[in-house]
């Protein structure tokens, strides 16, 4: 790895350039529209997350969601210009329990992400210069996931 100094440098030089400042800002701009779409759809959001350039997120919640101590994250991947929807708990030992719930459900879960118990892609591709259209798309999906899971932790499969 390089000598912090040297990556601090290559940082400086990508930011005076202007385009990263302007892309991080459009994403975190993007995340909060999307914050305020879920909040008029009648979701519990919490506050947006900025992240280290590596993620963003929103998180999204419903009532049944957060009595089991789970919440949802909408997530934007900055290496990867990737949007996932991901189920995440409380804490770690709620988090270990509802894993073997969702043990069974295939594809939806990348064991090297401790941050979530599924995660479902939602668009790797996504078009930020069509906003609505991409946010219509996320909202679709993520509500597709939370009655997924709603219905695999009432007893359904």
């Amino acid at each position: 790895m390089k000598p912090l100094t040297e990556l601090i440098q290559a940082y400086t030089s990508t930011v005076k350039q202007g385009d990263m400042p302007l892309a991080y800002r459009g994403i975190l701009e993007f995340l909060g529209h999307l914050r305020s779409r879920f909040m008029k759809s009648g979701y519990e959001v919490s506050g947006l997350y900025p992240g280290y350039m590596d993620m963003s997120y929103v998180s999204v919640n419903t009532s049944s969601l957060k009595e089991r101590g789970l919440k949802i994250a909408v997530v934007y991947l900055h290496g990867t210009e990737c949007f996932e929807v991901w189920l995440s708990a409380r804490n770690r030992t709620l988090s270990e329990q509802y894993a073997t719930t969702f043990q069974t459900v295939q594809g939806f879960h990348n064991d090297e992400n401790l941050d979530a118990i599924l995660e479902r892609a939602l668009t790797s591709s996504p078009d930020f210069d069509e906003p609505e259209q991409l946010a219509e798309l996320i909202e679709r999906e993520v509500e597709r996931f939370i009655q997924d899971v709603e219905t695999i932790l009432e007893g359904g499969r």
